[in-house]
């Protein structure tokens, strides 16, 4: 059976949720949406609605943001087209046609980012949109509302009619004022208009010489407002045209609506389609204000909520900048129920209200203040025991309040049940409170059920140690600044800090002592026990993270490090495939200048043509090899008519030969002009003396290694 009962909202500030969601209603009907929205108990019924306002928050993230909702509703109005003789006013077609025009403006934005927003982009496509309700409605009514001339034949006529009788009148009206104003009958204000019709201002004593009917005197009756005579008839006529066009106006409106009840069913579809669009367009506004996302929809009974924020206290707290304290909170399987203790004003209370409103809001198809990596399920059931429940009209005190609550959680409690109690026990006496508080707790462990509870009883954090799937949780205290944290430690129980508190809030130290020989000292060591843990397991938390801050900063570190080696290495290999290119080159400019030089020297050219051509061919061959070539023969006969123009040039000749003369390596001879490599200074090379040559300077001599010799001139 899934439950989630009204209380449980108000317990939980839904109601808060809503009322701050509707800030961003566009109309009444998308704001009555709002208000009204409730809790799903499954996944089925409202993960559309989820993913749908998730694609609306990433839409306004990234400016993409869909076409407006805001539209007059009209969903009364449909109910009344469908009595056959009704017609609404102008507006209300305005209304409708604004509304199929919207929606054409949402099939052009989905024609361009349907992509992006599958979800809108399978719920639009349901609709049948009709652009000829927008047309036939603006061909009739403008954008004031009134109906245009050319809406029918008729009206047209008798609005020509209308303003050429007005014309009439005012003409004559003029020539009659100027008549009475020249015989000085007028008052100084001369004409004025009463119910549309013009009349002559004439002074109390002349109203006799003024034939007319008076419609009118001024407030001391010295004025008496008549209209003539000459302009009754125009008057007349003018009224009767007025009765004409009415007529014609129903008639075109009563046309209008026979058209509009053919598409009574598709106009309704549009309004419910732009109230959802309004109301996951509020959902996304809201949640881009509190930093909400769509967490991990799950399954498996598994509630993770890492960096879960309060977003009532987020809104609270950002117009003074005062920083909110995250929580993580996760029960699975193995850990079902927390039970956080703590100091008073430590923050337990708040901690449990942020996972029970954030489920609240997942399940009523909000996103939630949490990080994306979140994980959250559908419970069928949430109840919740929080705050002060004393009735005085039903007679029932905290604890009995509480006893009847725990009744209906125990008949409730299953796996399909989130349970939240807040102070879990108080009300009664510590010891037989705790005892009963004890027992329930054991049985919502065999129940099955997860939960989060608060306490400060002694007895349930040491059996919520002994209990399978329970696991203690504190609210962290820095006893150094004697101040609460507001940070949720999951793994131990904390201590209340009952005397710290105490002395925080200035009572003295001497009434501390002697209300600390009162208690049992096995609770007061228990509870100081407890306080050290929390400062010893603070200092390993915060050596923890300069541990991980340091793990972090080697892992960048060789992270670079690796980097600057592969770009070295990356350096290295084009240095190398340089250096072969290069030596490459330099191999077959030199066979070119031997084969040269041979022909030179033997003058058989046909030889040197054949031996080009066969080195060509085994070259082409390895490059083949490497990168293949189509026309290879055509490459061939290329070079070979080009050698062939090299040997016909006997200038090129020598200077090729001339050039590889110099590329070959020295070998030194007594006589030659030298130098040492690296050197400006010329030497002649006087003698050799096996590997030392003695070089002569011209005012002294030098021994230098033959090998660091280069030629300036040869003997």
């Amino acid at each position: 059976m899934a439950y989630i009962h009204p209380k449980v909202l108000d317990d939980l500030d839904f109601g808060q949720v809503l009322e701050h969601t509707a800030r961003y209603a566009v109309n009444e009907p998308v704001k009555a949406r709002i208000l009204n929205a409730r809790p799903h108990t499954n996944r089925a019924g409202v993960e559309e609605d989820l993913y749908r306002t998730d694609e609306m928050l990433r839409a306004l993230q990234r400016g993409e943001a869909f076409p407006p909702a805001q539209f007059e509703p009209y969903d009364e109005e449909l109910e009344k087209l469908r009595v056959e003789a009704y017609f609404p006013e102008p507006k209300t077609f305005l209304a409708m046609a604004a509304a199929v025009e919207t929606l054409m403006e949402w099939k052009r934005f989905l024609k361009k980012f349907g992509k992006d927003y599958p979800h809108w982009n399978d719920a639009f496509f349901l609709l049948d949109i009709r652009p000829a309700i927008a047309r036939e409605i603006r061909s009739k009514i403008d954008r004031d509302g009134l109906v245009k001339d050319n809406a029918s034949e008729t009206l047209a006529n008798i609005r020509r009619q209308i303003h050429e009788v007005f014309r009439q009148r005012d003409e004559v009206f003029a020539r009659t004022r100027k008549k009475y104003e020249k015989a000085g009958l007028l008052d100084e204000i001369g004409e004025s208009y009463l119910d549309d019709r013009p009349v002559l201002a004439v002074r109390a004593m002349y109203r006799r010489q003024v034939p007319g009917q008076v419609l009118g005197t001024s407030r001391n009756g010295n004025i008496v407002f008549i209209e003539p005579e000459s302009t009754a008839p125009h008057t007349r006529r003018l009224q009767n045209l007025a009765a004409d066009e009415k007529t014609e106006i129903v008639r075109i409106l009563k046309d209008l609506a026979a058209f509009v009840r053919e598409h009574l069913d598709v106009l309704a579809a549009y309004g419910r389609f732009l109230v959802e669009a309004g109301f996951a367009e509020a959902k996304a506004r809201f949640s881009q204000e509190i930093g909400a996302v769509l967490p991990q929809l799950t399954t498996e009974n598994e509630l993770y909520l890492r960096q879960a924020y309060h977003p009532l206290l987020l809104l609270k707290n950002k117009p003074g900048g005062e920083a909110v304290v995250p929580h993580d909170i996760h029960l699975h399987p193995r850990q079902r129920i927390l039970v956080i203790s703590g100091p008073n004003a430590g923050g337990k209370s708040i901690a449990l209200k942020t996972a029970g409103l954030i489920q609240l809001m997942l399940q009523s198809g909000w996103p939630v203040p949490v990080h994306p990596e979140s994980r959250m399920p559908f419970f069928g059931k949430i109840l919740s025991d929080v705050g002060d429940h004393q009735s005085i009209e039903n007679e029932l005190s905290t604890y009995s309040y509480r006893l009847k609550n725990m009744r209906l959680f125990l008949r409730l409690a299953d796996e399909h049940t989130l349970f939240l109690i807040d102070e879990f026990g108080t009300g009664s006496d510590p010891e037989l409170g705790g005892a009963l508080a004890e027992v329930f707790l054991e049985a919502f462990q065999k129940s099955g059920a997860y939960g989060i509870i608060t306490t400060h009883y002694n007895n349930l954090k040491l059996r919520a140690e002994q209990l399978d799937g329970v696991i203690n949780a504190y609210m962290e205290f820095d006893l150094k600044k004697m101040e609460p944290t507001y940070r949720l430690i999951t793994g131990q129980p904390g201590s209340s800090f009952t005397f710290e508190v105490a002395a925080r809030m200035g009572i003295p130290w001497s009434i501390i002592n002697r209300a600390k020989k009162k208690v049992d000292r096995a609770k007061v060591h228990f509870d100081r026990t407890l306080s050290q843990l929390q400062a010893e397991k603070k200092n390993l938390h915060q050596n923890s993270e300069i541990l991980q801050q340091q793990t972090k900063a080697l892992e960048a570190r060789q992270k670079e490090l690796e980097e600057q080696n592969y770009r070295l290495l990356k350096k290295l290999d084009q240095f190398r495939q340089l250096y072969e290119q290069e030596h490459r080159q330099t191999e077959a400019g030199r066979k070119i200048l031997e084969l040269f030089d041979r022909a030179a020297r033997t003058g058989d050219r046909q030889s040197l043509l054949k031996t080009v051509g066969r080195w060509w061919e085994k070259e082409f061959v390895k490059q083949k090899a490497k990168k293949p070539e189509k026309t290879p023969k055509r490459q061939l006969d290329k070079t070979r008519k080009e050698v062939r123009k090299l040997l016909e040039n006997n200038d090129i000749r020598r200077q090729l030969t001339k050039i590889e003369i110099a590329r070959m390596p020295y070998v030194p001879k007594p006589g030659d002009r030298v130098r040492l490599k690296g050197s400006t200074a010329n030497a002649t090379l006087e003698r050799i003396e096996g590997n030392k040559a003695i070089l002569n300077y011209g005012r002294f001599t030098a021994t230098v290694p033959l090998q660091d010799l280069e030629l300036v001139m040869r003997k």
